[in-house]
């Protein structure tokens, strides 16, 4: 599959599946994905959760809905947005509010990330940082058999993985062990290490 967007491929015509293009065998017709949206009330404002029909594109915490939208359909400019729930998005969007209301740990759920390969590793890295731990960028990158160097690299990848809470950047710190940017604000990072217990000095709020 071309990961990316029409813009970086103006020669291909085919589907296009999350934002990304595949070449079709008629070279003419596209088709266009759907992603299915849920919204909800949490500790931490809305909650937005997309899925196609692989698993969750897209876990987005804000203030308002409206902004969650606008930012999926920049993400995904391909897509068609379906705003009726599905089992997946409503399975989903449950788990993770209980999660954010610490009533329940938050279950393995179906993912489908768009995002480049090496985005994929630092996720996948994310991922294997448990609940109550937190790990530098460069340990990140230690991880991922990098010098600690690509902790930038590693940093870029964490501010832009997709998926809020269910993979936790929020579990990376600076190498100082302080907060760094959160794409969803640095006081839900920091709510989001309370809850799972670690709390950290104020001073870089």
């Amino acid at each position: 599959m071309l990961r990316g967007t029409r813009d970086d491929y103006p020669h291909v015509t085919g589907e296009l599946l999350d934002g990304a293009a595949r070449p079709s065998a008629k070279g003419t017709v596209v088709k266009i994905k759907t992603i299915s949206v849920a919204f909800s009330d949490s500790p931490l404002g809305r909650v937005l959760v997309a899925a196609t029909t692989t698993g969750l594109c897209a876990v987005y915490l804000g203030d308002n809905d409206s902004p969650l939208l606008d930012a999926l359909r920049a993400g995904f400019p391909f897509a068609s947005i379906n705003l009726a729930e599905t089992q997946v998005t409503s399975a989903a969007i449950a788990a993770i509010t209980a999660y954010l209301r610490n009533e329940a740990d938050l279950p393995p759920l179906p993912l489908d990330p768009v995002g480049t390969p090496f985005q994929q590793q630092v996720w996948q890295a994310l991922r294997a940082i448990p609940r109550g731990s937190t790990r530098t960028y460069g340990q990140l990158a230690g991880a991922l058999g990098l010098p600690v160097t690509a902790a930038r690299a590693v940093g870029r990848a964490c501010a832009a993985n997709p998926l809020a809470v269910v993979v936790p950047c929020h579990r990376a710190l600076g190498a100082d062990g302080n907060l760094r940017g959160f794409r969803w604000g640095l006081g839900r990072k920091r709510a989001l290490l309370a809850l799972e217990g670690v709390l950290l000095p104020e001073l870089d709020l």
